[in-house]
């Protein structure tokens, strides 16, 4: 049986690794975007494997009040977005308003693009559809990294040890150590619709989009900006953000309007660091490693195998003998009262009542995450 759609809706659409599910306003046509709202789901997502679901349903409108304010503050900046604002009730308002008025939507109201999808060949990906793209909106199907520093979780690291890359690639000197500060901000590519995030060079990455070189630098550009604007506001927080993600989407092929997409500096998007401590979802990434590492390193067995044999998804091959095993309870219940308790304090509100101590939620949490 279908699901029956909420009023106001024509259509649902909800991928795999999503942890978001978009219920559309209005569809965008090949000229002209349309509208929908990003619902953010109580799971998470982990090593590209896809939506887990935790024993204590995550409190993910932390996620889209933070992605609300902080693109209303990119915007305020020159820093265009698909952001609309926030839903709550069936009602839109900027998140502004929704920290004024002390609630917590988990839904954000965006300009809908089409989603245009690379093809897997014998030969590997093929993204020429994005050459002569068949819609003047769609997703840019590249993830645009910004790095602060290279903590030693970073993939960066793993890139390096594999031989995939060197600190000069990214334009650093050898020299440089896990946390070092980095001369200046970073910025890195990865593919956005492949199993596996594969990372690629600037010129590469360009490549594949098709886009000019002006166009390519105007993105760059964006990307280094609003990096610059969320590493000054996170720090006025005191907290150090050490990298994060952001996408974009064109609006209008021709006249290449190419805005910021998905969402920005989220506990999803970025890694951030409070007296110490990760917050952000690799928080959840190293208590899944705690409690599956069996698991873990299979799915890492399996990309290695996937990345030898040209095969498109990593995740046929791993062994379904190897189980996951969750992180408890507890840990889900303090995640979320730290996560609401630290968007409090960057919002500088008390949107989340139960948790404007957060010194408080953050040893709580420190005492269940290893």
């Amino acid at each position: 049986m279908s699901e029956t759609l909420p009023s106001g809706y024509v259509d649902r659409i909800h991928h795999a690794t999503s942890v978001k599910t978009i219920y559309v306003v209005q569809r965008p046509t090949d000229t002209e975007p349309g509208i929908a709202d990003f619902r953010f789901n109580p799971v998470f997502s982990v090593f590209d494997y896809g939506t887990l679901q935790p024993p204590i349903p995550l409190d993910n409108s932390t996620v889209a009040l933070m992605a609300g304010y902080n693109f209303e503050r990119l915007r305020e900046a020159g820093i265009e977005s698909h952001y609309l604002g926030l839903v709550s009730d069936g009602t839109m308002l900027s998140a502004a308003a929704a920290i004024h008025q002390g609630v917590a939507p988990d839904t954000l109201r965006v300009r809908l693009v089409n989603r245009l999808l690379p093809t897997h060949t014998a030969a590997g990906w093929d993204y020429s559809l994005f050459q002569s793209p068949p819609s003047n909106n769609f997703v840019v199907p590249i993830e645009f990294i910004s790095r602060v520093k290279i903590g030693a979780n970073s993939s960066v690291w793993k890139r390096v040890d594999r031989g995939e890359l060197t600190l000069g690639d990214l334009g650093l000197p050898p020299d440089i150590r896990p946390g070092d500060p980095l001369p200046n901000h970073v910025l890195d590519y990865s593919t956005k619709y492949e199993p596996e995030d594969r990372y690629l060079s600037a010129e590469s990455a360009r490549q594949l989009t098709g886009f000019t070189a002006e166009r390519w630098a105007k993105i760059n550009h964006a990307t280094a900006e609003a990096s610059r604007l969320m590493t000054e506001l996170a720090r006025s927080r005191g907290v150090e953000r050490e990298d994060g993600k952001v996408e974009f989407v064109t609006l209008d092929h021709r006249g290449q309007i190419d805005v910021l997409g998905d969402a920005v500096t989220t506990l999803h998007e970025d890694r951030l660091i409070l007296d110490g401590t990760d917050i952000t979802k690799q928080a959840i990434r190293d208590a899944v490693k705690r409690c599956s590492p069996q698991w873990a390193a299979e799915i890492e067995r399996a990309k290695a195998e996937a990345r030898r044999s040209g095969v498109a998804d990593f995740r046929t091959l791993m062994d379904p003998a190897i189980r996951y095993i969750s992180p408890p309870p507890e840990f889900f219940e303090r995640y979320n009262a730290l996560a609401r308790a630290f968007v409090n304090h960057w919002v500088s509100a008390s949107v989340y009542p139960d948790d404007r101590d957060l010194s408080r939620r953050l040893a709580e949490f420190r005492q269940v995450s290893g």
